[in-house]
């Protein structure tokens, strides 16, 4: 096997977006290695949500490094990754609701992000399916969009490959090797790779890599899911995503269709060390259990969706996402084992601040210090955690049930 100065595990949108910065950043000794193939679990099981400005502003400004970051590929590889920029449409209905997103608007507009309150008129012209009540308050904001990640993570690796980074698939990492406390490199099904710098990007499994050096990530393999309707003149391409953290219930367009995302009271969490290497085998949703997740959210979606009963579901998608007991990123180098990165955490939103985590992590291996605070990111910050233990689940499980948008 062949050395190289930094070898990143894990080919999904973070792996593939670090190897891409590392790549802007003159570093293009860089092997990613992936044991099966790119953007085939989480990255492709995602919705694609792009927010400029959420319920999180530390989050906020590693997505719109993603949105520079998509711009700047569409330009280098010379093509489009059909970034839908179709608007967001966020609704509150009750007090707290509504005074959070009245200080979403406020930020939105101190920091210059195009956003606009609109009322029950402009609503059902955009959404005609949609029925808002008198209390309800919606704020629009016309930049955002969604994006396919998978079209995004292969872009990320298109343009790293054309900087010189190698990507290996079909090779899986058996442990990572440390001596006196630092990196040496990686023992694969193919041998050995020798490396100063390693960054663990290998989502779900992130912890069955880390957790034998006595460095157990913060985060949790968390069950993420959307349905799909069948075909509706009522659904447009153009229409806006709507997010409702009230009801805890996001949808976006699809080539006619609509895409609906619920938050459950609990969600299903599992132990790294039980999963398979291939999740397509693997029952992240137990038969019938879809229609009873979406039966216990049908009230809250109904209440601006009210014909979602006679609604045909075409299908459904579950995937695993890595949540964090306070629905932040797991981003930076592990104290006690230099040399050694991480980027996972993703709590829902990966794709979104893929190209921020990617040119953050890069700055921080390069020149020590990233373009934006990681602080709130630190591996670290709750000290020693047990990911596989229940207490620690239901705590990562909370926070993937009041996630807002």
């Amino acid at each position: 096997m062949s050395d190289a100065a930094i070898v990143i595990v894990g080919g999904g949108v973070l792996g593939a977006s670090t190897a891409y910065h590392l790549a802007l950043g003159g570093m293009r000794d860089v092997v990613l290695v992936e044991r099966m193939d790119l953007a085939v679990a989480a990255s492709c099981q995602a919705a694609g949500l792009m927010l400029q400005v959420s319920s999180k502003p530390e989050i906020d400004q590693l997505s719109r490094a993603t949105f520079m970051a998509i711009d700047a590929l569409e330009d280098k590889l010379g093509e489009s990754l059909d970034f839908h920029r179709v608007g967001t449409l966020r609704m509150a209905e009750t007090q707290r609701g509504c005074s959070a997103l009245k200080d979403l608007y406020a930020r939105a507009m101190s920091e210059k992000i195009p956003a606009e309150m609109v009322d029950e008129a402009r609503l059902s012209g955009k959404l005609p399916w949609l029925r808002s009540s008198p209390e309800a308050v919606s704020l629009f904001l016309p930049d955002e969009g969604y994006v396919d990640p998978y079209r995004l993570t292969m872009a990320y690796a298109r343009a790293a490959r054309q900087c010189g980074v190698r990507i290996r698939t079909g090779l899986a990492v058996r442990s990572i090797g440390v001596d006196g406390g630092r990196i040496t490199g990686l023992e694969t099904s193919e041998g050995r790779i020798t490396a100063g710098k390693v960054v663990v990007a290998a989502g779900a499994w992130s912890n069955t890599l880390t957790q034998p050096l006595d460095a157990a990530l913060p985060m949790v393999p968390t069950r993420s899911h959307f349905w799909m309707t069948a075909p509706d003149p009522m659904f447009t391409n153009n229409q806006p995503m709507t997010i409702h953290p009230d009801a805890g219930v996001y949808t976006r367009p699809e080539t006619g269709r609509m895409l609906i995302g619920v938050q459950e009271p609990s969600s299903r969490t599992f132990d790294c060390r039980l999963l398979p290497d291939d999740i397509g085998a693997f029952p992240v949703t137990e038969d019938g259990e879809q229609w009873d997740a979406l039966a216990e959210a049908e009230e809250r979606i109904t209440g601006f969706f009210p014909k979602l009963g006679e609604m045909q579901i075409e299908s459904y998608t579950s995937g695993l996402s890595t949540y964090t007991p306070d629905g932040h990123f797991v981003v930076g180098e592990i104290d006690s084992i230099p040399g050694l990165f991480v980027a996972g955490g993703c709590c829902g939103s990966g794709i979104m601040a893929s190209g921020g985590i990617g040119k953050a992590l890069a700055g921080l291996i390069l020149e020590g210090e990233s373009f934006c605070d990681l602080t709130p990111f630190r591996p670290d910050r709750f000290g020693k955690v047990d990911p596989g233990s229940a207490a620690f689940q239901a705590r990562c499980a909370k926070a993937r049930a009041g996630k807002a948008g």
